[in-house]
Order: C-alpha cells, then structure tokens, then sequence
C-alpha cells in the first residue's frame, strides 16, 4: 500500500481489502506465486513476498503493450503531449 502511493506520489492509494483481494484473484488465476519470505529488517515474519508467475509476466507484459498503443493514440490526435513513459 505504501509503494502505491509513494510511486504514485500519492495520487493513487489501496486499501488493504483491495490489496487482498487483487492478490487473492492473482494467486487464484496463477499470475503470482507466493515465494519463502526473508525476513524482513524488523522482525516481522508476517510479510508475505509474491513473483510474477510465466502466465503472469505475459500478461503484464501484454498490458503494458496495449496501454503504450492507447498512449500512441492519444499523441496521434494531440490529447497527450510530451514524454509520459
């Protein structure tokens, strides 16, 4: 929740039942896997850690395709001006 919002620069926040939730479906439609968590500087062996799975790396990755083709579009007819990627 909190690297959402720092890499969003606060424009974008999650609460934790959509955080769970989101993982929940990703783990259930296999695009993540929980990986052995290390433990983390305070001690706090609750912190689960997740890897993008093969199915998962191609769909983000196919995303972000479409998403760059929405952007080429926008720039086409001068909606978005400038560098955004």
């Amino acid at each position: 929740m909190r690297q959402v919002k720092e890499q969003t620069g606060g424009n974008m926040r999650l609460g934790p039942g959509t955080l769970y939730s989101s993982i929940q479906g990703l783990l259930e439609e296999c695009l993540i896997a929980e990986i052995e968590a290390k433990q983390t500087e305070g001690g706090d062996r609750r912190r689960r850690v997740y890897r993008l799975t093969k199915a998962g790396h191609k769909l983000a990755c196919a995303e972000a395709e479409r998403q760059a083709g929405v952007l080429r579009v926008a720039r086409a007819r001068k909606v978005l001006r400038g560098d955004y990627v």
